[in-house]
């Protein structure tokens, strides 16, 4: 939450049926939410060291980012920034504040500065500029002004190189004021549309409600809704809702790859893997034509620049989606974002790190796998990792996800061990083994009934729309699409290492399989 995107990469694909040709336009655009003036909301935001030195020898320009950067604001913040705006106007027009005293040190400076306002009265100039003045000696020479020169002068603020300084200009006739009142007004909603900046883009994707495709874009989406739109909700089903709601139609290369039907083909799904391995047999990338001062090319690398990965996922999901139209047909068959074909990925997002679950689904449940090789286990507080693999080493050992100083998950590598551990391991004394189903039904009787009930209609909201089937392009859509995937089998590998980290936690003990 506290990290910023600070670039953001676009490539639109536009199919032409006359040429059976795809076109495309690619950006690649540095974002930054700097503050255009003092209404604006001014961020903090966190880096990683390790990232910074990655993106540096990365030869990413960090002066075009915080230099010419784009702004950008979220809902929230584009709503505090009107409404500041709209506070400050109505102080303007309400009646002035009482006067305060001068101070007898900031009377020399104030008499000095009235001194230069006189002068400008009895010139010709159109406007005096007074520098750097800190904010209560601004508030003196407001006053002052008032008190002195009703009517005759407008004092305001303006920033010039990062400095506070006034502008004293005489005040005109009735309809001036009121022009000059009109063009302000106007340059304000200016500002806060540049302040705005790239969430504009934003939500005309979202109103498009385009095909979205993405190569392992779950974290992705979090930065995007993010820093664009609203806070993620903390609640599981709440956020499925929210990321369909704002992108109805996403599709992410990586669960493809990952497919009953692709990953005999796709060795990695790496993303520049990726490129070379479908840019030979079976699978072929079609010719795009690119728009001239808009396109990238893959004869340039231009690896993990957020414009060129965009433009090679295309590239990427074009080949992916023709070759399942080769299965279907002996010849080429083009095969667009929106067939039947690709129902069985729609709207489905990988998740990093766990192997038996392939992905999260927006629009339905998700896949539910086995957890019978899976315990819970509490122990001595000064037991460390060595202590609860010696355990389990006589059945295969396993990895370790720790809840706290005395609890943790473990999951065996032999899933066909889960018995005999259990059986020979159940009524030890020092340490307490309970399935994980178990454990997470007596979590289950912890939420309150209210928090139940409301978790359960938010589900049932979801699955109304599981059933949806597109019948775009006359193809035939698989009867279920849960038929595409094949949960591992939990053999033991040949080669697995026995150490793990023990301080990196994959289950949350939460109610987050349900």
């Amino acid at each position: 939450m506290d990290f910023l995107l600070v670039q953001f990469g676009l490539s639109v694909f536009t199919y032409n049926s006359e040429t059976n040709k795809y076109s495309q336009r690619t950006y690649n655009f540095y974002v930054f939410p700097k503050p255009l003036n003092r209404q604006a909301p001014d961020g903090r935001f966190m880096c990683q060291t390790s990232s910074i030195a990655f993106l540096a020898n990365q030869d990413f320009d960090f002066n075009k980012l915080f230099k010419h950067g784009i702004p950008y604001l979220s809902a929230s913040g584009e709503e505090r920034l009107v409404n500041r705006l709209e506070e400050k106007q109505k102080l303007k027009e309400e009646s002035h504040p009482e006067s305060i005293p001068i101070p007898d040190n900031d009377k020399p400076q104030i008499e000095e500065i009235c001194s230069r306002i006189e002068n400008f009265l009895a010139s010709d100039a159109k406007e005096l500029t007074i520098d750097r003045c800190n904010g209560f000696m601004r508030r003196l020479v407001y006053q002052e002004a008032r008190l002195r020169w009703p009517k005759k002068v407008r004092v305001e603020s303006k920033i010039e190189n990062t400095w506070h300084c006034l502008v004293v200009q005489r005040v005109g006739t009735k309809e001036q004021e009121e022009e000059r009142e009109n063009e302000r007004r106007e340059q304000e909603k200016m500002e806060i549309k540049e302040a705005v900046g790239l969430s504009n883009l934003m939500k005309k994707i979202v109103e498009s409600e385009k095909i979205i495709v993405g190569h392992n874009m779950l974290l992705d989406l979090c930065h995007i809704i993010h820093q664009f739109f609203t806070p993620l909700p903390s609640d599981y089903s709440e956020f499925k809702t929210l990321i369909h709601g704002l992108f109805p139609r996403l599709l992410d290369t990586k669960v493809i790859c990952q497919s009953q039907k692709f990953k005999e083909l796709v060795s990695s799904s790496n993303l520049n893997i990726l490129l070379d391995i479908v840019s030979k047999p079976p699978f072929s990338i079609p010719d795009v034509e690119p728009v001239e001062g808009r396109s990238y090319s893959v004869l340039k690398e231009k690896l993990h620049e957020a414009g060129y990965d965009a433009y090679i996922t295309g590239l990427c999901f074009i080949a992916l989606s023709n070759y399942l139209g080769t299965l279907q047909n002996s010849e080429n068959a083009t095969v667009l974002p929106n067939s039947p074909l690709l129902n069985p990925f729609l709207n489905k997002l990988p998740i990093a790190r766990l192997k038996d679950v392939p992905y999260v689904n927006l629009v339905g449940k998700d896949p539910n796998p086995s957890r019978d090789h899976v315990f819970h286990i509490t122990f001595p507080k000064e037991w460390k990792h060595a202590e609860i693999m010696q355990l389990f080493s006589p059945f295969g050992g396993g990895y370790i996800s720790w809840l706290s100083d005395t609890s943790a998950y473990i999951g065996l590598y032999r899933r066909d061990q889960a018995s005999a551990a259990l059986a020979a391991l159940c009524n030890g004394t020092i340490c307490k083994i309970q399935k994980y189903t178990k454990h997470q039904a007596t979590l289950q009787t912890a939420v309150p009934p209210d928090d139940r009930k409301r978790k359960l209609s938010a589900s049932e909201n979801v699955d109304v729309k599981d059933g949806e089937k597109s019948t775009a392009n006359g193809a035939k859509a698989p009867e279920n699409d849960d038929d595409e995937w094949q949960v591992v089998t939990g053999k033991r590998r040949k080669k697995r290492k026995e150490q793990v980290a023990a301080d990196k936690k994959v289950f949350e003990e939460s109610d987050a399989w349900n």
